[in-house]
C-alpha cells in the first residue's frame, strides 16, 4: 500500500475554466514525494518484469511488435491489473477527483484505468503529436480526459507533455502509424501546426489533465535520466454514436496484426 499521508489538492474556478477553454491544464502536484518514490518502485518493477507481454500488455509504443531491437518507447498497460493497490492511491484518488470537476459530472460517475510509458535517457523516442480519442471505438464518443504524472522531473529536454491549445473542440484527425507501419501501435498525425504547441514541465508528482480530442505530444528524451510516467484515463460513461466514424488506421492495424498470429492486437489506450 503506498505510505503517503492524506492530501487533497483543489483546483480553482479559473484553473476549471482554462481547461474547458483550452483542452488542457497542468498543476504542479497532485500527490505526495513519499508516494512518488513509492510508485517508483512499482514502475520499475513492471517494466523489469514486461508484465503481461504474452497478452499484448507490454510492447513498445514506437517500435512493430515484437521487434528484437532497442526499445525506445515501452509501455504497460492496465498496471492497475498486477497491482491493484494502484486504485487506492492518492494520485488515483485526487485524479478521479478532479477529473470529475473538470468534466462537470459526479465523482461515483468516473472511472477508469492507466498505462505506464517510458522514455529511456538519452534515446527515448518522441511520442508524436495525436489525439487519444483517435486510439478509441469509432462507434462511441467519450467523456474523459487523461492525468499525466511524472515520476521524475519532466522537462522539455526529457520530454513534457505539449499541447495545441482549443484543439479539443475540433474533430479527430486523419491518423496514420508511426514510421508508416501498421505494426507499431503508436498514432500520428501531420494535421497539426506545432508552432502552436504550449509545452508544460512539471515537477515529479505534478500533473497534466487533457480532453481526449486535445492534439498533444512529447519530444524525445535527451536528457541523462529516464523520463517514467503514469497515466490515468478517466470519465464518465461515454455516449453512442449513431453513425461510427471512419478510422481506417485501425482497420490498418488489425489487418497487420492478423499476419502475425502469435500477436494480439492491444487494447487502445492512447
Amino acid at each position: 500500500m503506498s505510505p503517503a499521508a492524506e492530501f487533497q489538492p483543489e483546483l480553482t474556478e479559473e484553473q476549471v475554466a482554462f481547461y474547458r477553454k483550452n483542452g488542457f491544464l497542468s498543476i504542479a502536484r497532485i500527490t505526495t514525494d513519499e508516494e512518488v518514490a513509492w510508485l517508483r518502485g512499482l514502475y520499475d518493477q513492471l517494466f523489469g518484469e514486461r508484465t503481461r507481454e504474452e497478452e499484448g500488455g507490454y510492447f513498445d509504443l514506437a517500435g512493430p511488435r515484437a521487434h528484437a531491437g532497442r526499445e525506445v518507447l515501452p509501455q504497460v498497460l492496465g498496471p492497475e491489473r498486477r497491482f491493484p493497490e494502484l486504485r487506492e492511491t492518492l494520485y488515483f484518488r485526487n485524479a478521479r477527483r478532479l477529473a470529475a470537476q473538470l468534466l462537470g459530472l459526479p465523482e461515483e460517475q468516473v472511472n477508469g484505468g492507466g498505462h505506464m510509458i517510458l522514455k529511456p535517457a538519452r534515446y527515448g523516442r518522441e511520442t508524436p503529436w495525436h489525439q487519444d480519442e483517435a486510439y478509441w471505438s469509432p462507434e462511441l464518443i467519450p467523456q474523459s480526459l487523461s492525468v499525466w504524472l511524472p515520476l521524475d522531473p519532466a522537462t522539455v529536454e526529457s520530454g513534457c507533455m505539449q499541447f495545441i491549445p482549443g484543439s479539443h473542440r475540433e474533430e479527430v484527425r486523419r491518423h496514420r502509424h508511426i514510421d508508416h507501419d501498421p505494426t507499431v501501435h503508436g498514432l500520428v498525425t501531420d494535421d497539426v501546426d506545432a508552432s502552436q504547441a504550449v509545452p508544460c514541465p512539471i515537477p515529479a508528482g505534478g500533473a497534466t489533465f487533457h480532453h481526449s480530442r486535445t492534439l498533444h505530444y512529447a519530444g524525445p528524451n535527451t536528457s541523462e535520466r529516464p523520463r517514467r510516467a503514469y497515466i490515468l484515463v478517466l470519465g464518465g460513461p461515454p455516449l453512442k454514436r449513431d453513425n461510427p466514424m471512419p478510422r481506417p488506421w485501425q482497420d490498418e492495424e488489425r489487418e497487420a496484426l492478423a499476419k502475425l498470429p502469435s500477436l494480439a492486437a492491444p487494447r487502445p489506450s492512447g
